[in-house]
């Protein structure tokens, strides 16, 4: 029997909603075009206005993508119940903003949809393969055991987009696979036959790459040094490397498309942003690749990874040795998921649509 499930995909101010059939037989791979989008204010989810284009009585299962949970269920999702919520609530200082944000969709759609099952789908359920000698930190052995480690983010992005690739090129030259999740979260990760491997964030969503306004990875040193010099606390650390940093901190706006503008005028800051950027995502699809052994295919996803032509163009620079060629044309002006590389490149490049929404739609219709 079809499903009618709307995806909630949260930010930390914003919800982006989708309405999406999902029949029985359902293929991750084959991502249909949703019946209804819509992008609202978190605070408006309990105005009907919000949900001009969506039916939401008629909606069979409400989707909820969850980032950090301490305990990851045995399962990807479960259902989104008065447990769940307090599992999530207890937290919540993990990954503050998006856990904020999903207890108050819930709320909110709980109200707005009795009718329906609302079902937690966990982004870093896909992480789970990621073996202990990439996971875990170099802290007393007790603390490891204890669950202090790399958990990953981005999950739902990445499961997608295995499986899309795979469908588009074939499993025999997507075995290794390095996938860049940039957008306003920057994440990569190293995919080896469709089970992740390595991933470049870690305990929370604040590690790794730069991005829109998160620093990315600081050596811990220096930020004990920085707390010490500047007389900061924990919560005003917390709020600097998550909100004022990463592109927004170097360069002057979270926004790429300024950056990239800025740095066209000649602006000091918007090019150093810009070139930390390029350079730290060019070193993570190295350490993918080191991870996997080799590398078959490298997919970019995301608002950045999707539409920045020049971002995609200067991070695969670096990888000629290794017979990264881009089609410039191709590359410049893509149409839906594309090869954007040329026919004799080693290493086949695309461009692949993030369908978060699809992949949460699938794994919530599963159990619920």
């Amino acid at each position: 029997m079809t499903k009618r499930v709307l995806s909630v995909n949260l930010g930390s101010r914003t919800a982006k909603l989708s309405v999406l059939r999902v029949e029985p037989d359902a293929e991750l791979a084959l991502a249909p075009a949703p019946d209804a989008e819509v992008e609202t204010d978190i605070a408006a989810l309990d105005d009907p206005r919000a949900f001009a284009a969506v039916d939401i009585a008629a909606v069979d299962i409400v989707a909820y993508r969850v980032v950090r949970i301490a305990a990851l269920p045995a399962a990807g999702a479960v259902p989104f119940d008065d447990a769940a919520r307090a599992a999530i609530a207890a937290s919540a200082e993990l990954a503050p903003l998006h856990t904020r944000s999903v207890l108050d969709a819930f709320d909110k759609l709980r109200r707005s949809a009795p009718q329906a099952a609302h079902v937690a789908v966990f982004d870093a359920a896909f992480h789970r393969t990621i073996p202990d000698r990439a996971a875990v930190y170099g802290l007393p052995y007790e603390d490891a055991l204890a669950g202090w480690r790399k958990v990953g983010f981005h999950g739902l992005s990445y499961a997608y987009a295995a499986a899309r690739v795979t469908a588009l090129l074939g499993a025999a030259r997507t075995q290794k696979l390095v996938a860049l999740h940039l957008g306003g979260g920057c994440s990569a990760c190293a995919v080896d036959a469709g089970r992740s491997v390595e991933t470049t964030m870690g305990f929370t969503p604040t590690d790794g790459l730069i991005m829109a306004s998160r620093s990315g990875s600081v050596d811990v040193g220096l930020i004990l040094a920085y707390m010490r010099k500047k007389r900061l606390s924990i919560d005003q650390v917390e709020a600097i490397v998550s909100d004022r940093s990463g592109l927004l901190g170097l360069g002057g706006s979270s926004d790429m498309r300024e950056i990239e503008a800025r740095r066209a005028r000649g602006d000091v800051r918007a090019t150093l942003a810009y070139d930390v950027f390029v350079h730290r995502a060019s070193a993570a699809v190295g350490a993918m690749c080191a991870a996997l052994h080799g590398c078959d295919a490298i997919a970019f996803l995301g608002g950045v990874g999707e539409h920045d032509a020049m971002t995609r163009e200067r991070i695969c620079a670096p990888f000629g040795f290794i017979g990264v060629e881009l089609d410039a044309a191709t590359n410049a002006a893509p149409v839906g998921d594309a090869i954007v590389s040329t026919a004799a490149s080693r290493v086949t490049v695309l461009r692949v649509r993030a369908r978060e929404d699809w992949a949460m739609a699938v794994a919530a219709a599963r159990i619920a």
